[in-house]
């Protein structure tokens, strides 16, 4: 029985030293495992903030203090990152700072020390068990400094136009920015073993109050902390903006030499813009309506600076904060719909109407995605002015008393439990809005109709349409009742009481900007008339040259019941704009309109001969349920353009993303299936791919 036991301990000995050699080993791997700032924002995907709770002098003044539920609601609504404001200034940090003179010529009078700011041990243990539970979810997590007490101890210093400004040779400067590195320095310490799929944002917003030179500054000194620190913070991802004074111009003032240095940083923006809309609940911001084509053009145009910047300096880039206020406003104390305009919350019954509020949303979703921005929308909780998850109930008084708080205790204030507005755990339609695996009108979404802007008018009858009358004439335009739709809810219906003409009573969409130059272009709808007999399609070209041109239709006869109706025409010349139209004022009488429909075909021959695997880029997943990942193996060449091709030839797709060396596609639009895949690279070569295999099931 001895020898027995010494021939079995010896054996378990040698596993011991077999498995602690493999751990040595492996630690290495596991500790330093990296991940490319680009992959980390493709990665990190459509996310969502977790506003009002850290942010907040306390844990509960502002919104409900988090739970792990919060966690599990958002990583199965289908949300991949969290934004966390945390603020690390006021009572959670030792040290006052006030003390020292603001004036100029006073630096050499501080006599403090790193050693006088230290971050409460119990409020880090608090952040890091609220982070450990986000990480646990597998979401990507952002560790954000924000705040307001941030804001009036730090940020405001460097404002001439605050009153908490400090002259930048004052021994109050000297001070603020001691506390500032130190509260970094311990929490780069505290969370340098966490995982990579922690990241860290510098400073929430500096840019409105912060010059290029000092955020340049700050950025260089807190990576420098950051990276000091070891272990995973060696190579952790971390968010960088600049110093100036609009949100979306902050990253471009960022010095490339330290993006350059660096290859773990993600530049970031936030849109609020603009804010007579996306603060219309306010008494002074009355604008309670977007969704214009300029409004969409200015946004358009303002990313695509932020992309070409982004692109040019070799640096991806997240959407850190956007959103719009509640429809009809709350107050921020109680969450109580506002009835009562003037009133001392600054509320009024306002705020913007819901169609504009989800497309906004959407919108400014869809255009970062577009462009391989990750992005994480501004949800500050049920009791807010922007509501996205309706966490429990906030306290009915927003100036907390925190006397009683200090840095060697921690306890987030109790809440008042109460009936939330009601009891879904989601605004549905602005989380469905955000997300690719919504189910949204055909105007929603990365797929919408290439052409047509509301094809099937769910988004409302008059959204991006409109009736155009001629002098001599009378018609109106209004909603049909979903009895009279052909499919869904919305229907147009046109009422035409007086006729003197095809062309003098017209249903236009959009101006539709491209150069279409060699495309054939069918054009498909339902329609149906009571009365009336007969429509024509018209399409408004505008080409390059300033020359204008109307390319119209036969004679289409209508009937009583929905039927189809197609007009193909081909654009030989290159394009500025094109516009569809419907002519329907030659008989008077009702007309309904439904599902309209645009399909883009190259005239260029696309054969299917000519499709062959392709090792110079993967597909993955493939088969696909309801994406596939585009890949080039080459780092030195970008995505240009992507076409989607059937079996017939037929193109049913194309995008422009407008990314690096990836792009992600939503297949939830295309029928099961097999299909080619045609890219064209940033140096013009084009690659086949044969084949995509979409599939629900298998």
């Amino acid at each position: 029985m001895h020898l027995h036991w010494l021939y079995l301990k010896n054996d378990l000995m040698l596993k011991n030293k077999v498995i602690l050699l493999l751990v040595v080993y492996l630690i290495p791997f596991v500790l330093f495992a990296q991940t490319s700032s680009y992959d980390m924002v493709s990665q990190m995907g459509r996310g969502i903030n977790l506003g009002n709770v850290f942010s907040a002098p306390v844990e509960g003044n502002w919104a409900a203090a988090v739970e792990e539920q919060y966690f599990i609601d958002v990583a199965a609504a289908g949300f991949t990152n969290v934004r966390i404001p945390i603020d690390f200034f006021g009572a959670r940090t030792t040290g006052d700072t006030s003390g020292y003179s603001s004036t100029a010529g006073t630096a050499g009078n501080y006599s403090g020390t790193s050693a006088d700011y230290v971050v409460s041990s119990v409020y880090l243990d608090r952040i890091q068990q609220v982070i450990d539970w986000s990480l646990n979810q597998g979401l990507v997590t952002i560790l954000d400094f924000h705040g307001s007490t941030l804001k009036s101890e730090f940020i405001y210093t460097f404002d001439s136009g605050e009153s908490e400004y400090t002259h930048p040779t004052s021994a109050k400067r000297a001070a603020d920015n001691e506390k500032f590195r130190a509260i970094w320095t311990q929490v780069a310490d505290r969370f340098k073993n966490h995982s990579e799929n922690l990241l860290f944002e510098v400073i929430n917003e500096p840019y409105f109050h912060m010059s290029k030179t000092d955020m340049d500054t700050l950025n260089t000194d807190i990576l420098a902390i950051i990276r000091a620190s070891g272990v995973s913070n060696g190579t952790r991802n971390v968010i960088i903006t600049g110093g100036t004074s609009a949100s979306h111009e902050a990253p471009l003032q960022i010095e490339p030499s330290i993006i350059s240095s660096d290859s773990y940083l993600i530049a970031t923006f936030h849109y609020y813009q603009p804010f007579n809309f996306t603060s219309s609940s306010a008494d002074s911001r009355d604008n309670e309506s977007w969704g214009t084509v300029q409004e969409k053009d200015l946004l358009t145009t303002r990313f695509d600076e932020v992309f070409t910047w982004a692109t040019n300096n070799n640096i991806p880039v997240f959407l850190g904060e956007f959103g719009a206020d509640n429809t009809g406003g709350y107050k921020y104390s109680t969450g109580d719909l506002n009835t009562i305009s003037g009133n001392a919350t600054g509320f009024s019954d306002g705020g913007p109407d819901n169609a504009s509020r989800v497309e906004f949303h959407r919108f400014v979703a869809e255009q970062a995605i577009n462009r391989g921005f990750s992005f994480a929308a501004w949800d500050s909780g049920p009791k807010s002015n922007k509501t996205i998850h309706k966490r429990t109930d906030s306290p009915s008084t927003v100036n907390f008393n925190i006397s009683a708080f200090s840095v060697n205790t921690y306890e987030p204030k109790s809440t008042n439990i109460s009936t939330v507005v009601d009891t879904s755990i989601w605004v549905e339609d602005v989380k469905d809005a955000l997300l690719s695996s919504g189910t949204w009108p055909l105007c929603y979404g990365p797929n919408a109709d290439p052409i047509i802007r509301n094809p099937d008018f769910e988004c409302g009858y008059d959204s991006d349409w409109n009736l155009n009358v001629l002098s001599g004439s009378s018609a109106t335009l209004s909603d049909s009742g979903s009895i009279e739709a052909y499919n869904g809810a919305v229907a147009a219906k046109i009422s035409v009481e007086t006729s003197l003409g095809y062309n003098k009573v017209s249903l236009e969409n959009s101006v539709f900007t491209n150069d279409l130059n060699g495309k054939t272009i069918s054009l498909n709808c339902f329609a149906k008339a009571d009365g009336a007999t007969s429509i024509k399609f018209q399409v408004k070209t505008i080409y390059t040259n300033g020359t204008t041109s109307y390319l119209t239709s036969p004679v289409l006869s209508l009937q009583t019941v929905y039927s189809a109706y197609q007009y193909t025409f081909d654009l030989t010349d290159p394009t500025i704009s094109i516009q569809v139209k419907v002519l329907l004022g030659n008989q008077t009488g009702t007309y309904y309109f439904d599902d309209f429909e645009t399909t883009i075909t190259d005239t260029e021959s696309l054969s299917t001969a000519n499709y062959e695997l392709d090792n110079r880029m993967v597909l993955y997943p493939n088969p696909s349920m309801n994406f596939v990942n585009v890949k080039l193996l080459s780092l030195e060449k970008n995505i240009k353009n992507i076409k989607i091709i059937d079996l017939n030839g037929r193109l049913v797709a194309e995008y422009h993303p407008k990314s690096a060396n990836y792009f992600k596609i939503n297949t939830t639009k295309l029928v099961n299936g097999m299909y080619l895949i045609q890219v064209t690279t940033s140096d013009n070569e084009v690659l086949r791919h044969k084949k995509i295999v979409v599939a629900r099931e298998y």
